[in-house]
Order: structure tokens, then C-alpha cells, then sequence
């Protein structure tokens, strides 16, 4: 009963501590003054040693660690090792005796040096720590040296002995820091065990010499390779780290570094010098925000100097700012001007030749991919087309088919041909334009409207032009490409 209500005190006393600590680093981060910090984490191993009844020989131990500050000065520490402990005596119950024990603890860790405020961070970190611990226990020894290993928990008189063990930690530590990331700690901690293994650390509790200790010590002395977890352009270094005065510090040195604010007004314009652009304006001068002295009508003459303020915009000015009003035609001049531009307008009208349909503009229609069927969205082009040959018996038009770069020459050619077969057929079949007035040329992809070596529409057309003199129909290529119907029926049905 006395251990089981001495592992409740401490552990009530440890979440206690954590609990006032946690609120009180809750309300710092309310007014902003904590800043985010990383987590540390670790690796540790060292010398074990046994303070008992009997003589000790060196042990070892090794493990890990989780450690998270709280504030500048309380921290908590989750740590996990495996100790062992050896002793040996002649005449005794085992002559060589080795505790093992795994297991960890919960520390309440104080930093002893962080409260000096003279540097940004420390270089040294002193601190103690406490906190309850369990470990699982594995007793073995030799009754007599170099002989047979026994299993003390296998032994009749300790079978319903518990081989789980509280204890309670405590020890103190130095580390160094290397970097904002790194840091190497030499620390020492005592476990105290409780229970009724707790004097059989060194496999005897000696009860028959007077003045031996009640209960065995395991000792650990270990050296701790420290990293702290998070990135160092968004969190600090562990609180136990960094100096808590660090934000007053930086505001004050912000302070200190503003500019002193100056009212002088050398012109007295109303705009001080610290924030006048123009600290040298005439007396009664109006100035804008800046202190510039007012150019109201934008003529380059300041107000102060103007004569006329609000000039009208685009004339010129005088030195004095006055506005300099054009010299106005006279009716007659006016008149002669206008016959003048209309005589010359007549010559260019009359000097234009007639009859030239080259320049004319045709509409062009476009396809889908792989495909030479006339789309329902060009029916309006081609019927232009078709009103302009009506409207001009006489003219001949080139129907010039073309692709984008997707397939080789020879495919591109045919389906280019086949393109403009299909404009043709529709304008015969549907318009009742004489075949021998439309031209069929292939392109192929030459003379790409967009410049690339992919799919586009743009590319997939076909072009009409006024044939000028001379040009014949090309023959149709061999070969099959592209997916389409060409266009049939009676024009005198509509289609």
C-alpha cells in the first residue's frame, strides 16, 4: 500500500505540474508571445551501474526519447530504454548477477539556466528532471561463478514475484548546443524501484548484515545525441533554448530603429519636410498631399505662376501660362479646302481600274478531324460563294484544299483533295454552279495558318480564290484518306 500510494502522489503531482504549465503556455499563445517551436527527439547509451547490497560491475544501457517544452523553463519528456545492471560477491545467494530492465518513463524536465535574458539563445542547457517510470524485469544470475545461468523469477521462493516494476526517475544533465537543429547532452539518472523486487537488483537483499540499504539503485550515466523536428524558417528552437525576452527584445530594437519624427515645415505649406517632395515652395503656394505646388490645368506653369490656371487642355501656352488660341479659316478657305480633297478623291475613284475581281474576299470553310464532309456550320460561307459566281457568270474560282501536319505527305495530299472535291460537289449539286467554273488544287499541309506541328482546326480548311488566267484543275492523287460523304442530290428538290 505505501508503494501504491506514493506512485499516485507523484504521478498526480507530475500531471499537475504539466496541466499549470500547459494552460499558462495556452494563454501565451493567446497574446501571441510564445512563439512555435520544434519537437526534440534523441538517442542515448552510456554506463549502468547497481548502488546495492553487493558489489557492482559495469553494465549498459541505451534507448530513446520524446521531449516537448511546455515554456521556457518546464519541459515533459517521454523516455524508453533498456538498462543492465551487474553485481557479483563471493559467499552470496548468486555470486554473478545480471537486472535487465526494459521499459520508460515520464520526466518533468526544469531547465536551471534559462533564466538569464542576455543572449538570443543558450549555449549551455542545465537542467533536473522527475517523473514516475515502469519497467518489465528479467533476473538471472549464476549460484556459483562460471556455473549453470538460473532464472531468479523460475526460482520456488520468487515465482509469484511481479516482473513488472514501477520506479521513480530523477537525475540531471548538461547539454551543448551544436546547431538550431542539434545539440549533444551527458546526463545522469537514478531509478528507484518499488515493490518487493525493489532490493533485488543485485540478487540478494542482505537482510541478515545490518546497515544494508532496504532497496537496490540502478544507475544510469548515458550521453544524448538531440534533434529538433520542424523547419527552422517557421518555428524557433525548443523553448528551454531560447531567451523569453527574445520578442520584447526585437520590438524594442524595431523601436529604436524608426526614424524620429521631425514637424519642421521649412515652407510652412502645410506638408512637413520629413514628408514634402517640394520643401521649397513659394510662400502661399497651393500644394497638393505631396507638398508639390498645384499645376491645375496641366500646361506646365505652376498655379503661383499662371496667369490662367484653367487653360483649356491641348493648347499651347505662353510663358506666363496663357493659352494660345489657333487662327480660324474663313468660309472661302473652307471651301476650298473640302473641293480641294473631293477633286483628289475623284482622281484616285477614276484612276482605279474596273472590273478586277482579284482583290476579292471569299469565305473559307473548315473540318473536322480527318474528314472531308462539308459541316453544317459552313452551308452560310458556301452559299456567298455560290451568290458571287451567280453574280459574275464570267469569273472562275480556285477551291484550294489543305490539312494540318498530323499525317505524311502523301496522306495529307489526298485528303486535301478530297476536301476540296467535296466544296465542289456541294457548290454543283446544290447551287447549280457549272463545274468547269471551280478549280481544284490540293495543298496538302503547306502554307499552315497556325504554325504548329499538331492537330488544329484552323488548318483543316479549304480556301477559295478568283482565278486569274491560266490555272488548270489538278489531277486527283492516288490513294484513299479521311472519312466523309461527298455531297449529291437535286438542286431543283433544295438538296
Amino acid at each position: 500500500m505505501k508503494t501504491r500510494s506514493t506512485l499516485i502522489a507523484l504521478a498526480a503531482m507530475l500531471v499537475v505540474g504539466f496541466g499549470t504549465q500547459a494552460n499558462a503556455q495556452d494563454d501565451a499563445a493567446q497574446l501571441d508571445y510564445t512563439p512555435k517551436h520544434m519537437w526534440e527527439v534523441g538517442l542515448h547509451g552510456g554506463y549502468a551501474f547497481n548502488s546495492g547490497d553487493l558489489d557492482f560491475d559495469a553494465g549498459f544501457g541505451a534507448g530513446f526519447h520524446v521531449r516537448r517544452a511546455l515554456d521556457h523553463i518546464f519541459s515533459i519528456r517521454v523516455d524508453g530504454q533498456f538498462i543492465r545492471v551487474n553485481s557479483s560477491e563471493s559467499g552470496r545467494p548468486f555470486e554473478e548477477f545480471r537486472a535487465n530492465s526494459i521499459g520508460g518513463s515520464a520526466q518533468g524536465v526544469v531547465t536551471l539556466n534559462n533564466f538569464r535574458f542576455d543572449k538570443p539563445n543558450r549555449k549551455f542547457n542545465l537542467y533536473v528532471f522527475a517523473g514516475p517510470g515502469v519497467g518489465f524485469l528479467t533476473f538471472k544470475g549464476n549460484r556459483i561463478a562460471g556455473g549453470p545461468e538460473v532464472d531468479f523469477f523460475e526460482e520456488p521462493e520468487f515465482q509469484d514475484f511481479n516482473q513488472i516494476g514501477f520506479n521513480a526517475v530523477a537525475g540531471a544533465g548538461i547539454a551543448i548546443r551544436v546547431s538550431p537543429k542539434f545539440n549533444i547532452a551527458l546526463e545522469h539518472k537514478a531509478m528507484v524501484p518499488f515493490g518487493r523486487t525493489a532490493d533485488y537488483f543485485d540478487g540478494d537483499n542482505n537482510r541478515q548484515i545490518a546497515g544494508t540499504t532496504y532497496r537496490d539503485i540502478p544507475n544510469y550515466t548515458n550521453l544524448r545525441l538531440n534533434f529538433n523536428l520542424g523547419d527552422a524558417s517557421e518555428k524557433s528552437e525548443p523553448l528551454y533554448w531560447v531567451n523569453p525576452l527574445n520578442m520584447v527584445i526585437d520590438e524594442l530594437t524595431e523601436l529604436k530603429a524608426r526614424p524620429v519624427l521631425d514637424l519642421t515645415d521649412t515652407d510652412e505649406d502645410g506638408i512637413i519636410d520629413m514628408l514634402d517632395q517640394e520643401a521649397d515652395t513659394p510662400q502661399g503656394a497651393a500644394v497638393d498631399t505631396r507638398g508639390v505646388a498645384l499645376d491645375s490645368d496641366g500646361d506646365g506653369v505652376k498655379d503661383f505662376e499662371d496667369a490662367e490656371p484653367y487653360s483649356m487642355p491641348g493648347l499651347t501656352v505662353d510663358s506666363r501660362g496663357v493659352a494660345q488660341a489657333p487662327a480660324y479659316l474663313t468660309q472661302p478657305q473652307i471651301e476650298d479646302l473640302i473641293n480641294g480633297k473631293l477633286t483628289a478623291y475623284q482622281r484616285t475613284e477614276d484612276a482605279r481600274p474596273t472590273g478586277s475581281l482579284e482583290d476579292w474576299f471569299l469565305p473559307m470553310i473548315h473540318f473536322n478531324l480527318n474528314s472531308y464532309t462539308i459541316r453544317k456550320a459552313d452551308y452560310g460561307h458556301l452559299k456567298n460563294v455560290a451568290t458571287v459566281m451567280r453574280a459574275n457568270p464570267s469569273v472562275r474560282v480556285l477551291v484550294s484544299g489543305y490539312t494540318d501536319k498530323l499525317a505524311s505527305d502523301d496522306y495529307n495530299r489526298v485528303l486535301s483533295y478530297n476536301r476540296a472535291k467535296s466544296a465542289k460537289e456541294y457548290l454543283v449539286n446544290r447551287y447549280g454552279i457549272s463545274p468547269d467554273r471551280l478549280i481544284i488544287q490540293f495543298k496538302g499541309k503547306e502554307d499552315v495558318l497556325v504554325p504548329t506541328n499538331s492537330g488544329n482546326f484552323m488548318n483543316r480548311r479549304v480556301e477559295f480564290s478568283i482565278a486569274k488566267g491560266g490555272e488548270t484543275e489538278m489531277g486527283q492523287p492516288s490513294g484513299r484518306a479521311g472519312q466523309g460523304t461527298f455531297f449529291s442530290g437535286s438542286r431543283d428538290a433544295g438538296y
